[in-house]
C-alpha cells in the first residue's frame, strides 16, 4: 500500500508564552515607550485615485505636463463620482476644484493643443440621463461653455483632437443617442459633419490621433477600422484585425509612431497600429481582463502610455491601479493592494521612522519561509488611513487541486475538502493546519470544523507571548462525484510598535479565511489570528479585526498596549488594555526543525505542496521523525501535530538533548503534513 507524507514547514509554535510583564501601575509617563526600531526611512506608498473607478476619463495635459483623470462610477457604494485627479508620473493627487461638471460616467475628454485645456463632452448622468454639456479644463478651474450648437445628449461617444496643421479640431463620434454622426470642435462652436461615408453608429468606440499619418484612427466593436481625414471616413479594416470589443482604450505612442489598442469587454490583449495592419503584441506582463472603462493616455514625460483603473471582472471591481506600457512590455506601477516582501526577512521585521497608509490603499505581505508574523516598527509617528491586512485565504470552492486556503503571516493554511469517491476511494477531507487546525469532514457529506484559537480548545495566551496566528479549517466530506468545501486559511498574526503615537482611522485585519459551500459539504472557518500595538499613544475611530471567517466568530486576539489609550474604534474581538510590555521581545528565540522522516532527509524549507509532496514512502505503520531544534532550551518538550484522512494524530512531548528529538508515530495511508511546537519559558 502507498503512503503519501506532505510535510508541513516545521514551525516553532506557542515559544515564549509566558514572559516577564512590566507594571501595570508604578509607569512613569516621562518615560516614552522604545519600539526598538532602527529607524532607517519613512514608510511610503505610492498614491491612488481613490475610490477606484470605471467610466472615467484620463488625458494628458501637455501644457501642466499631468495626466488629468475625472469622474466615472465607484463600486464603493455604487457611487458616480464628479472629483478631479492629477498625475505627474510619479504620484496622484486630487485637485481641489470649487465648480466642477456633475456626477457621471461614459463621457469622453480630450486636450485641445491649441487652447490648452482639457475638453469634456456629455456622457450619463444616473438622475438626467444622457447628458450633452461642454467644459474646459485649464489646470485650475472647470468652466462650463454654452456654445450656440450643441450634440444631441449622449454617452460612450468616440472622441480624439485632429491635431493636423489647418484642421485642429476636436473629432467626436456616435456614441449611446449618437448614432452615426461626426461632429468637430473649433474651440467655440459644435458643428456637425455629414460625410459620405461614415462607421456604422456605434456605443464604446475607440479613438485616437495617428500624428504620423494625420488622421483620427477609430476602431468599432464590429472589428471594423476607420480613419478621418478631416472630411471623410474612409474603412481601412485590414485581413488581420483584433477581436471585436466596446469601451476599449486607445492612445498615440508617438516616440514609436504607433497606434496603441487594449482591453475592453473580457478582454486584456494589447494591439498596435502602424497606419496599414494591426498587430498583436504579447507582454510577458498585462494587467488583468477588464471589461470596460479604462483611462488610456501617453506621458511623454515617462515615454510611455500608462492606464489607470477599469471595471475586472471578479477581482477588484472597479479598480484604481495604474500601468505603464513600453512598447513591449506593461509594468504595474500602483494600485489598491500594495504588497511588502517578507521573503528577505526572516524576522518578518520592517524597521521604519515614521509611516502612513492612504486612504483606499491595503497593505498586503508576502510571507517567508518561516511564516513569522509581520512586525513593523517605527521610531515616530505611524498612521493607517487605509488598510493593513493579514487576513488568511477565502476557502473557495474552486480552487484549483491541491492548492489550499493559505494562511496570513504567521497564520495556518485550511485543509483541502474531500476529493470525489470515485477518484480517491475516499470520502476525506484534510484537518487544517496549526496548533487549533479544524478536523476534517470524514464520511460523505460531513462539513468540516472551524479552526480554533483564541475559544475552548485553542491556544496562545492574552499577553500574546509569542504572537499567534490563526489556525485553518478543516476540509469537508466528498460524495462520489463532488469535492468537499475547503476549510479557510488562519487569520495572520501583526505586531506594530511606535515610540510616539499609533493612529488607526482605517482598518487593520487579522481576520480568518471564511468558507463556501461546494453542493456538497462546507469546509471550516479559519480562525482569527492576532493584533498587537504597541506605543506611548493609541488612538483613533477605525477598525481593528481579527474574527474567524464571519463577524460574531470573534476567536482571534488584539491587544493595545499604550500609556495614552484613545482608540474609540470597533474592535471584533475586544481588545485586551495595558501599558507597553518593558523591552521589545520579537519571540525570536528558537527554531525546530522536521528533518528527517521515515528515513527520509527533508529539504530545508520544506515546499509543503498537496500536490508534489516532500517525503514519499510506501507504508503505513509505525514511523521515525526526527525534530532538529535551534535556539530552544536543552529538555524543553516537542509535540507533533500530524494531519490525515483519518483525522489529525498528536504526538508528544519528546524532550530535547543535544539539540533533536525523535517521534516513533503509527500513521495510516494517505496524504497529510507534519508540523512541530514547542513552548517554553522566557524573560526580558
Amino acid at each position: 500500500m502507498n503512503t503519501s507524507k506532505l510535510l508541513s514547514r516545521a514551525l516553532v509554535g506557542l515559544v515564549g508564552s509566558a514572559v516577564t510583564m512590566a507594571s501595570l501601575f508604578a509607569v512613569d509617563p516621562d518615560l516614552p515607550y522604545n519600539s526598538g526600531s532602527s529607524g532607517g526611512s519613512p514608510l511610503t506608498f505610492k498614491e491612488i485615485v481613490n475610490p477606484g473607478r470605471r467610466g472615467h476619463s484620463m488625458v494628458y495635459d501637455t501644457a501642466r505636463q499631468r495626466l488629468v483623470v475625472f469622474g466615472g462610477y465607484s463600486d464603493v457604494g455604487n457611487t458616480y463620482l464628479n472629483d478631479t485627479w492629477l498625475f505627474n508620473g510619479s504620484n496622484w493627487v486630487m485637485a481641489a476644484t470649487t465648480v466642477a461638471p456633475s456626477i457621471r460616467s461614459a463621457f469622453h475628454m480630450v486636450y485641445d493643443p491649441v487652447r490648452q485645456k482639457v475638453l469634456l463632452f456629455g456622457g450619463y448622468n444616473p438622475q438626467v440621463g444622457r447628458l450633452n454639456d461642454t467644459w474646459t479644463w485649464d489646470g485650475t478651474n472647470w468652466a462650463q461653455l454654452n456654445p450656440a450648437t450643441v450634440p444631441d445628449a449622449r454617452y460612450g461617444a468616440a472622441i480624439a483632437f485632429d491635431n493636423t496643421a489647418g484642421r485642429q479640431q476636436a473629432v467626436m463620434f456616435g456614441g449611446n443617442g449618437g448614432a452615426d454622426q461626426t461632429w468637430v470642435w473649433d474651440g467655440t462652436n459644435w458643428n456637425l459633419r455629414t460625410p459620405g461615408a461614415r462607421p456604422p453608429g456605434d456605443e464604446g468606440a475607440a479613438c485616437a490621433y495617428d500624428a504620423a499619418r494625420q488622421r483620427v484612427v477609430l476602431f468599432h466593436q464590429n472589428r471594423q477600422t476607420w480613419v478621418w481625414d478631416g472630411n471623410n471616413w474612409a474603412n481601412v479594416t485590414p485581413a488581420e484585425t483584433p477581436p471585436g470589443r466596446s469601451y476599449g482604450s486607445m492612445t498615440y505612442d508617438p516616440g514609436r509612431q504607433e497606434v496603441v489598442l487594449f482591453g475592453g469587454s473580457d478582454k486584456n490583449d494589447t494591439w498596435i497600429w502602424n497606419g496599414q495592419v494591426w498587430t498583436q503584441r504579447t507582454p510577458t506582463t498585462s494587467p488583468q481582463i477588464r471589461r470596460d472603462g479604462n483611462g488610456f493616455a501617453y506621458h511623454p514625460g515617462l515615454q510611455r502610455a500608462v492606464l489607470h483603473g477599469g471595471y475586472i471582472v471578479g477581482v477588484d471591481g472597479n479598480n484604481s491601479d495604474t500601468w505603464f506600457w513600453n512598447g513591449t512590455d506593461w509594468t504595474w506601477f500602483s494600485g489598491k493592494v500594495q504588497e511588502f516582501d517578507m521573503t528577505s526577512r526572516p524576522d518578518g521585521i520592517f524597521n521604519f521612522t515614521t509611516g502612513d497608509v492612504p486612504p483606499g490603499v491595503t497593505m498586503t505581505f508576502k510571507k517567508n519561509a518561516a511564516n513569522t508574523p509581520v512586525r513593523l516598527l517605527f521610531t515616530g509617528d505611524f498612521t493607517v488611513r487605509g488598510a493593513i491586512s493579514v487576513d488568511g485565504g477565502y476557502g473557495a470552492a474552486n480552487l484549483p487541486e491541491g492548492v489550499v486556503a493559505r494562511g496570513g503571516p504567521g497564520g495556518f493554511d485550511g485543509g483541502r475538502g474531500g476529493i470525489p469517491f470515485n477518484r480517491s476511494s475516499s470520502f476525506a477531507g484534510v484537518a487544517g493546519q496549526g496548533p487549533g487546525g479544524g478536523g476534517a469532514g470524514v464520511t460523505r457529506r460531513q462539513d468540516g470544523s472551524d479552526g480554533l484559537h483564541n475559544n475552548d480548545g485553542g491556544y496562545g495566551n492574552n499577553f500574546l507571548q509569542p504572537l499567534t496566528g490563526g489556525s485553518g479549517g478543516g476540509g469537508g466530506g466528498s460524495t462520489e462525484d463532488t469535492s468537499g468545501g475547503n476549510g479557510g486559511g488562519g487569520g495572520g498574526a501583526i505586531l506594530i510598535a511606535s515610540s510616539r503615537d499609533i493612529i488607526i482611522s482605517g482598518q487593520v485585519r487579522a481576520n480568518g479565511g471564511a468558507r463556501q459551500h461546494s453542493g456538497v459539504s462546507w469546509g471550516g472557518r479559519g480562525s482569527g489570528g492576532s493584533i498587537l500595538l504597541r506605543a506611548d499613544r493609541i488612538s483613533g475611530q477605525g477598525t481593528l479585526f481579527a474574527y474567524g471567517g464571519d463577524q460574531g466568530n470573534d476567536n482571534g486576539r488584539i491587544r493595545l498596549e499604550a500609556f495614552d489609550r484613545n482608540f474609540v474604534g470597533n474592535t471584533r474581538p475586544g481588545p485586551i488594555y495595558s501599558v507597553p510590555v518593558s523591552g521589545p521581545d520579537f519571540n525570536l528565540g528558537g527554531t525546530l526543525s522536521i528533518t528527517r522522516i521515515a528515513g527520509q532527509n527533508v529539504q530545508q524549507p520544506p515546499v509543503a505542496s498537496l500536490i508534489n509532496p516532500d517525503v514519499i514512502f510506501t507504508q503505513s505503520g509505525p514511523i521515525e521523525i526526527t525534530v532538529n531544534s535551534t535556539g530552544v532550551p536543552e529538555g524543553t518538550g516537542v509535540r507533533l501535530r500530524i494531519t490525515t484522512s483519518e483525522g489529525p494524530i498528536f504526538a508528544g512531548p519528546e524532550f530535547l538533548a543535544g539539540g533533536s528529538c525523535r517521534f516513533n508515530v503509527q500513521v495510516p495511508a494517505g496524504t497529510g503534513s507534519v508540523q512541530a511546537f514547542a513552548d517554553y519559558r522566557t524573560s526580558n
